[in-house]
């Protein structure tokens, strides 16, 4: 569909459909990926009974299991919510609703990004604290130096998911808005003639 070019309602359902069927598939892996790993670290890292294990070790495998298991529930949200989506509502209910599903940050969506991004950065910086780093080095020049890749990891892999988005679901989500726009419009000219 060509930009300007009014969207056909029912290539658009079409396309929403499509899309909700490929993400209700991926959110089910992912939910089964984060579950696994969830159960491994919690094997691995808490209730292994290896006295190498510090308690330090044991807490910073506590906060990855939070994490994974904080992943894994998110996911399982995001499956059961694209799984119920309900195509038979009121046309603008259901358009409404999917524009929702399928914007690239919804409060849902930023504060789960916020937490994993957050509790992450603190977890590894944790972690890579104590790795062999140049005897020179300062714990800030360190920190420093943690935080550096870190961020450039997060700008990069929230660069990729956000061409991801727009490959896939931008269109989507611009021509839901449009004919939303537009039914909005006709039931207020409607309503005005009435």
């Amino acid at each position: 569909m060509q930009d300007g070019q009014k969207p056909d309602l029912d290539q658009v359902v079409d396309q929403l459909k499509h899309l909700d069927s490929k993400n209700k598939k991926l959110m089910f892996r992912m939910f089964i990926l984060y579950a696994i790993i969830t159960v491994f670290y919690l094997g691995l890292m808490i209730l292994n009974p290896d006295p190498d294990l510090t308690l330090e070790n044991r807490i910073q495998g506590l906060v990855y299991v939070l994490i994974f298991g904080v992943a894994a529930l998110f996911f399982r949200y995001h499956y059961k919510t694209t799984y119920k989506a309900d195509y038979t509502t009121p046309v603008l209910q259901m358009l409404e609703s999917a524009r929702d599903r399928h914007k690239l940050l919804r409060p849902g969506k930023a504060w789960f990004m916020i937490f994993i991004v957050l509790t992450c950065n603190i977890v590894v910086t944790w972690a890579l604290l104590d790795t062999t780093w140049p005897e020179s080095w300062t714990r800030l020049a360190i920190v420093l130096v943690i935080q550096g890749g870190y961020w450039a990891i997060m700008a990069l892999s929230f660069l990729i998911g956000y061409l991801i988005w727009c490959r896939k679901s931008r269109p989507l989500v611009q021509n839901l808005t449009r004919i939303i726009d537009e039914m909005r419009t006709d039931e207020t000219s409607t309503n005005d003639v009435g």
